[in-house]
């Protein structure tokens, strides 16, 4: 308890700097990373300050911790350089970085760091949901989003939704397909959705003025958020019409509901592609949507070639809040202090492509004042990633509303923020975590990052695909399935990524076409050609993927291309010997474990030893298999930290995950 209300009181601090700072850089650290693996160590480096600095202090913390405990180090005020020695390859550290005058706090950052952070396999389950009518509209499109997000990691479900059903119903569907498959971890909201109206802005403590500050705006605005949370006391009691339209005003029994601040953890990464009422661009919904999809499969392949850098049109400067200082601490997590551009956020972003762009001005629901409009992104291309700050757009869901405008646009422009209030927190997406992730972090914040103002609140939405990240490498080409040795093995070849830097390969198997798909080697290869020795009967799904180390502003990880995708069918699986056609197997439960795992097989079992290997490729358990009284092996996994893992056993190799 005493740290979070020191925490709140630095926050309350910092939310007072606009006093002393001169530009919303000056409320932050401008700082990038050098890592170095002998010996292992982090490097925090940022620029010389003439005067006014007396310190600079840095906190670390696991990942997904919420508090930042006690000072790790500190520097003087003349130093520019700290240096963390205790740290791990292949480990993640989240640093908090504070430069102080004396007591008083001038800047904060956020960092998320590693050393060659080990590939992300599996993602997890991702959810789309899909407005009927489009779905009837654009079957090849929607297949093709499903494979495309398969290809990152994620085993995709789809379900339908009415736009005229209730959220309640919509609400229950989420909660019965995460029930049906064990969790979700990301939910896409394609086409127009049902929308959840929520709040009672400007009548409730911490929350006296809506988002924007307009008294005006007042009652309730688009609440997401709604169908990520795992709460049940939603209530439509509340009486709030101070607000001019009447989607904000908020009576009992309306259908719109009274909570202003998220009540439970938002559970998913979520966002929403929604191009209806945009009668502004040339297209309809159904073809925006058709060309979205496109935009956002280009980038993915690495079709779409972009510039590591972010541009800052901030027509508010220093003013309460510092709106534009999470654009600077962001972008130096991201691309480095020196990738940051400040001038016209669309000459800049038409002249090269850069992947993240910053605007804030004065507003209307279709205007930001002297950065962009709705009527912009018929003739400008935006950022792949983008952030814009003003007044009234932030309730996103009206004719021709800006926030959703750049998904409009023919070319980039896949995600869009209203972000100022509260402040976004993207710095992990240096080291590799999807946008969504970003608005998952923002959206449960309330005492771990600085925002402003606003924390927590119901309002806070990604418009666009979540499961995007930053970056993208060229994925191999034209893979082929051979059927080998009488269809009971499979071999595949493909061509090689034109990325620079690839370390090698990795090829994974699913049983399903948009299902989980495992990794078949422990280490990438180099070689183009493989052979799955134990495919499974029927059909069999692969995917290559290249594999390089990615080095960011923040760290390094090891990156992998999308998949390129193969299927093949009529696999009768391989024969022990010419005498008896019976298949190998190998299978493990539970799969995801928590401290036992049981291994059953049929191939020499009382001959070999089972190893297990961690993601980096080390062999983390090696012992001979003991018969438990059902003839299988049981194996102690408890002292493994959670991840993934290869267990190998004589040629089969299966991969399991440990919690």
């Amino acid at each position: 308890m005493k740290k979070i209300v020191l925490l709140n009181i630095v926050l309350a601090a910092f939310l007072m700097l606009h006093l002393q700072a001169q530009t919303n850089s000056d409320y932050t650290v401008q700082t990038r990373v050098v890592v170095n693996t002998s010996p292992p160590s982090i490097s925090i480096r940022w620029p010389k300050i003439a005067t006014g600095v007396t310190a600079y202090n840095i906190y670390r913390k696991e990942k997904t911790d919420q508090s930042w405990g006690n000072i790790l180090g500190s520097t003087l005020g003349t130093d520019t350089i700290w240096t963390d020695t205790q740290v791990k390859i292949g480990e993640t550290y989240e640093y908090n970085i504070q430069k102080l005058n004396g007591t008083t706090l001038l800047g904060i950052s956020y960092l998320l760091s590693g050393i060659e952070v080990p590939v992300v396999h599996s993602r997890g389950k991702a959810l789309i949901v899909v407005e009927a009518g489009l779905a009837s509209a654009i079957p090849n499109e929607i297949k093709s989003l499903m494979a495309d997000i398969n290809a990152d990691g994620w085993e995709v479900i789809t379900t339908q939704v009415s736009e005229t059903d209730s959220i309640q119903k919509v609400k229950r569907e989420i909660k019965r397909i995460d029930l049906e498959v064990g969790g979700i971890n990301a939910l896409i909201l394609l086409g127009h959705i049902p929308v959840p109206y929520s709040g009672n802005f400007g009548k409730i403590e911490h929350f006296r003025f809506p988002p924007d500050g307009h008294v005006e705006h007042s009652g309730c605005w688009p609440a997401d958020v709604y169908y990520a949370v795992d709460y049940d006391q939603w209530t439509d009691t509340i009486t709030n019409i101070d607000a001019t339209r009447i989607e904000n005003k908020n009576i009992p029994g309306d259908g719109k509901l009274d909570q202003t601040r998220t009540p439970a953890k938002v559970n998913y990464l979520m966002g929403r592609i929604d191009l209806s009422n945009l009668p502004a661009f040339p297209l309809s919904e159904v073809e925006l949507t058709k060309q979205y999809i496109k935009k956002a499969h280009d980038f993915r392949f690495k079709i779409t070639k972009t510039i590591e850098k972010g541009v800052i049109d901030d027509r508010f400067a220093v003013t309460q809040g510092a709106y534009g200082s999470q654009a600077w601490r962001n972008f130096a997590a991201m691309f480095g202090p020196q990738q940051i551009i400040q001038g016209d956020m669309l000459q800049h972003c038409d002249a090269q492509n850069l992947l993240f762009a910053y605007g804030a001005g004065g507003g209307t629901y279709t205007d930001c004042g002297r950065v962009c409009s709705t009527d912009s992104f018929l003739r400008h291309k935006g950022a792949i990633f983008n952030m814009i700050f003003g007044s009234n757009f932030g309730d996103w869901d009206n004719k021709n509303n800006l926030l959703r405008a750049p998904l409009a646009a023919k070319e980039n422009g896949l995600t869009n923020a209203w972000s100022g209030r509260p402040h976004w927190q993207n710095h992990a997406m240096a080291l590799g975590e999807p946008v969504g992730y970003s608005a998952q972090l923002t959206q449960n914040n309330l005492n771990t990052y600085t925002y402003n103002d606003a924390a927590n609140a119901i309002h806070i939405a990604l418009m666009g695909d979540p499961t995007l990240r930053l970056h993208m490498i060229a994925p191999p080409s034209n893979v082929t399935a051979t059927p080998i040795s009488n269809n009971t093995m499979v071999t595949l070849n493909w061509l090689p990524s034109i990325e620079p830097g690839i370390l090698g390969y990795y090829i994974y198997h699913s049983e399903y076409q948009f299902g989980t798909y495992l990794p078949l080697n422990i280490n990438p290869q180099l070689a183009l050609n493989f052979t799955d020795s134990f495919p499974n009967n029927g059909n069999n799904f692969y995917q290559v993927k290249a594999v390089k180390l990615t080095t960011s502003a923040s760290g390094s990880y090891f990156n992998t291309s999308h998949g390129a995708s193969i299927s093949i069918g009529n696999i009768i699986g391989n024969p022990v010997d010419v005498d008896h056609v019976i298949q190998h197997y190998l299978d493990i439960v539970p799969n995801p474990a928590t401290s036992v795992i049981t291994m059953s097989t049929n191939y020499n079992i009382n001959d070999l030893t089972t190893h297990i290997y961690n993601q980096l490729g080390q062999l983390v358990i090696s012992k001979k298999p003991y018969l438990n009284q059902l003839n299988n092996i049981d194996i102690n996994v408890s002292d493994l930290k959670a991840g993934l893992y290869f267990l190998k056993y004589g040629p089969m190799i299966k991969t399991f995950v440990k919690l």
